[in-house]
């Protein structure tokens, strides 16, 4: 998955964490469908299955460190904040048919080198890998962010060992533009310019 959740202040912790099926007419405020995915605002109801994502060993595998329960809440809170601040953030990845939470996904507001940029990023439950959903909730980002936001570029910022990563943001047609420093730790720049 895309490196971008440092800034959260990991720690280390043990996985754990039942998985719920998301009631599709909940409150949850639904954001975009993809063929097989919802992409639904992170509520409360969401909580359980963030925390058995983000204290997932195999999930967290490039990012710094898995979170507890209580890290888990604030990063809760700071993807509540960004909603507010930015408008958008990370999205809770349903499946539609039996509105499985598989993880999540989103656009996330960042500065790399000085330069404000719309990132897509997403992380997907092991147990759903190799199926191509994160290939379609990222795919789905992009569109958002072309048709509803109107923005001209996004990237994916990935460690350069995240061979998964990489062929995501390939399929998704970003190229590699450069390497950079974020958050004190290497990474690789993938950008795809959205024509409007």
């Amino acid at each position: 998955m895309v490196d971008l959740g440092k800034y959260f202040g990991h720690t280390k912790t043990s996985a754990g964490g039942g998985l719920c099926r998301c009631p599709k007419n909940t409150m949850s405020k639904i954001i975009l469908n993809t063929q097989r995915l919802r992409l639904e605002k992170i509520e409360k109801s969401h909580l359980n299955d963030l925390y058995a994502l983000v204290s997932n060993p195999k999930v967290q595998r490039y990012f710094p460190k898995t979170l507890n329960r209580n890290e888990t809440k604030e990063f809760y809170e700071k993807i509540q904040n960004r909603y507010e601040t930015d408008g958008y953030c990370y999205w809770a990845v349903v499946r539609e048919g039996d509105n499985q939470f598989i993880g999540i996904c989103g656009i996330l507001k960042q500065e790399v080198d000085g330069q404000v940029e719309t990132e897509i990023g997403y992380r997907i439950l092991d147990m759903f890998w190799g199926k191509g959903y994160g290939t379609e909730a990222a795919e789905g980002c992009i569109k958002y962010a072309k048709e509803k936001l109107k923005k001209t570029s996004v990237i994916s910022l990935i460690r350069s060992v995240n061979a998964p990563s990489k062929r995501v943001a390939e399929k998704n047609g970003l190229k590699f533009e450069k390497e950079s420093i974020f958050h004190g730790l290497p990474h690789l720049v993938y950008r795809l310019l959205l024509k409007q």
